[in-house]
């Protein structure tokens, strides 16, 4: 009997070790209605995950919670934008995992308007706010503060002479009459409030009756107030005596939302600690959570919007490279760090200037100081990070490839200057023309069987990933010839340096010899030996059947002669035709894969007036022939084409957008192509059904 109750509890113990580990989400609550929400979620089956579970910790406050969530105590919370700023900063540090959709039907909606709402038997307009009542949903929220409190900034009707003077609440209080603003400091900012008692009156809760959406409504309703800034999903009941208050000193019916807002607001976010692994787990709870229909994640009986907004729909997941500046947009950054006086006002005679490797880094450390300080430096890594540093406003500019200017462009930003590469073109006064090059495939003159026609199976050399003659041209053409642009299986082994580093794709590449244990094989950058048109001719040389480049290559590396190039001319190479030919080199007119935009110089709207005036000012100095310490067009240390083209004959200023500036048919070439390949910045920059 004794053996058998061992052997029954040792089977139990040895059922328990085999069993999945469980893991554990624990989410931060800032109110007894959400901590019972929670609890009823973390109970209920039709939530339940097999091998996640959900506990509730409740730290009273947005604030509290997000200290806590840094520290280890808690994993999650759902957070405004306002709050998803603050939550980003040192020493919290946190980042957007999932946005809230309030999409109906199959739509997707992952941003929402800022509004302001009034009584219609009101007349005052935007310009009579002054001396008016205000009701916000709560002190450094998205649409009841930053939105209204920075566009009040802006058009000058509230003066501020920032922190060093006085708190933003100060002169806020002084422009409106009296506010109900939860979690404000200044008594006047509370003097409209209607919590009971210093534990709830004007607290960052639902304690106060007027904190919220709702609250800031209701605070409205109950004449607490003349406007309340909320946003644009607005109860029925209200539709018939509330309208909005324009920006433009007009009101509209609530339904007008979008021709009257204030601003646009990306969703809701849940936030977390940047541990993939912790994510990981909080995505596939929620995930699971939503998907099932008896589980109420977005609905309760215990108040509004308790964990999630009740208008929310479902939860989608956020691209691994969205970080909180990317998902609140420039605009609201800007805003937000105006309202915090954190934003410094950039020179206007001076520009930041970002490299992407340490050639570059090198070269433009020797700009600055021939520009006297006019052109400064900031570090990047490659062309998207580049990109992503101009977007949250921490560099002014960089030259990107074709490829690279279409994500920059999906992204928010615009070409300031373009690169010329006909002198001829330069010296046209006025001209608008833009630069253009040619896309080539390069073989080996001794390779007879190597064609167009088909190239599967081939060693292929590419300048990267994204990129227009080394990628997005070739694999475009391809990927409508075979069906798919799965490049891996169609092509023997190549270096396409920013693929995966085990794939097919990066066989061919060599890292960077001198840096062996710095795993720099396939780096979308210098660090790749056969990166860029020079390395993707050289991979030819020593590895490669085919490379795509452009139609200058050859000859400019013919001119510098480098050691690896071993005697050989331009005789000893070939070009690939469409047709099913092949041609001498400087046939590239008749025999190349397409006529592809310039490189360009990008840079953010409001920054191109003094991008455009500098890098005009520098190149009058340092351009095509002029400058005997520095010369913006050419490169030392044998990398070629560091910051600009080498090929470079002038730089032009582009007027209009990206997609203007690349042309309806490449733009429409990279789209169909970036569906197989798509960057992760462009997914990120995306992502949002509103832009900002």
């Amino acid at each position: 009997m004794a053996s058998a109750f061992l052997l029954t509890l040792c089977l139990g113990m040895l059922a328990l070790c085999l069993a999945a580990p469980t893991k554990s989400i624990r989410w931060c609550v800032k109110s007894e209605q959400e901590l019972r929400k929670c609890r009823d979620l973390s109970r209920e089956t039709a939530c339940s995950c097999e091998t996640i579970t959900l506990s509730c910790v409740n730290k009273g406050s947005t604030d509290d919670c997000i200290k806590a969530i840094a520290d280890g105590a808690a994993d999650a919370i759902t957070l405004d934008s306002g709050d998803i700023y603050k939550a980003s900063l040192h020493p919290y540090n946190l980042k957007p995992i999932l946005s809230e959709n309030y999409g109906i039907g199959d739509d997707v909606d992952t941003c929402y308007y800022a509004v302001a709402l009034v009584k219609k038997s009101s007349s005052f307009m935007f310009k009579d706010l002054k001396g008016k009542r205000s009701c916000h949903t709560a002190v450094a929220r998205t649409a009841g503060w930053n939105v209204p409190i920075g566009t009040l900034l802006r058009e000058g009707q509230i003066k501020w002479e920032g922190p060093e003077e006085t708190s933003i609440e100060k002169p806020v209080a002084q422009f409106f009459s009296g506010s109900c603003a939860p979690g404000a400091k200044e008594e006047k900012l509370c003097k409209q409030c209607a919590g009971q008692g210093k534990d709830k009156r004007c607290k960052l809760s639902e304690s106060e009756p007027y904190y919220g959406y709702d609250g800031a409504r209701l605070c409205l309703k109950e004449d607490k107030g003349d406007v309340a800034f909320v946003k644009h999903i607005i109860p029925e009941e209200y539709h018939k005596d509330y309208e909005l208050l324009c920006t433009d000193n007009t009101r509209k019916p609530i339904s007008d939302y979008k021709d009257c807002f204030w601003g646009r607001v990306p969703a809701h976010a849940v936030v977390s600690v940047d541990d993939k692994d912790k994510i990981k787990t909080i995505v596939e709870f929620l995930t699971q959570a939503q998907n099932k229909p008896d589980c109420k994640l977005f609905s309760n009986t215990h108040g509004k919007d308790l964990m999630f907004k009740d208008s929310s729909r479902n939860l989608l997941v956020l691209p691994p490279k969205m970080d909180a500046a990317m998902y609140l947009g420039k605009e609201l950054t800007g805003s937000i760090k105006a309202m915090q006086k954190e934003l410094p006002q950039p020179g206007q005679d001076t520009i930041r200037w970002c490299t992407q490797s340490k050639e570059e880094k090198s070269k433009c450390d020797t700009w600055t100081i021939a520009s006297e300080g006019a052109v400064e430096c900031v570090e990047g890594s490659n062309a998207e990070e580049c990109t992503a540093k101009i977007l949250k406003g921490d560099a002014d500019a960089v030259t990107l490839d074709g490829g690279y200017l279409y994500t920059a462009g999906a992204c928010g930003l615009v070409p300031a200057m373009g690169e010329i590469y006909d002198a001829e073109e330069c010296k046209q006064s006025g001209s608008t023309t833009p630069g253009t090059y040619y896309a080539v495939a390069i073989i080996k003159a001794t390779d007879t069987s190597t064609r167009w026609d088909d190239l599967s199976g081939k060693k292929t050399c590419h300048t990267a990933v994204g990129r227009t003659a080394g990628w997005n041209i070739p694999v475009g053409l391809l990927s409508k010839k075979i069906g798919h642009c799965d490049m891996s299986t169609y092509f023997k082994e190549s270096c396409a340096p920013g693929s995966d580093v085990n794939s097919n794709l990066c066989k061919l590449c060599a890292g960077d010899p001198s840096r062996a244990l710095d795993n720099t094989k396939c780096s979308d950058n210098n660090r790749e030996l056969y990166y860029g048109y020079t390395g993707a001719f050289r991979c030819l040389c020593e590895k490669g059947e085919v490379a795509f480049v452009k139609h200058t290559t050859i000859s400019e590396v013919m001119n510098d002669n480098p050691d690896w190039l071993k005697g050989k001319t331009e005789h000893d190479f070939r070009l690939l035709c469409k047709d099913g030919t092949v041609k001498p080199v400087n046939e590239y007119e008749n025999c190349h894969l397409a006529q592809v935009p310039a490189h360009a110089v990008v840079t953010v709207p409001g920054r191109k007036e003094v991008v455009v005036r500098v890098v005009e000012q520098q190149q009058n100095k340092f351009g095509k022939d002029t400058g005997e310490f520095f010369n913006m067009f050419s490169s030392e240390g044998g990398r070629k084409d560091q910051l600009f083209k080498d090929s470079t004959q002038c730089l032009r200023e582009v007027i209009g957008s990206i997609n203007d500036f690349l042309g309806k048919d490449y733009n429409a070439a990279v789209s169909a192509i970036s569906s197989c390949t798509q960057s992760e910045l462009l997914a990120a920059c995306t992502f949002h059904t509103c832009k900002f």
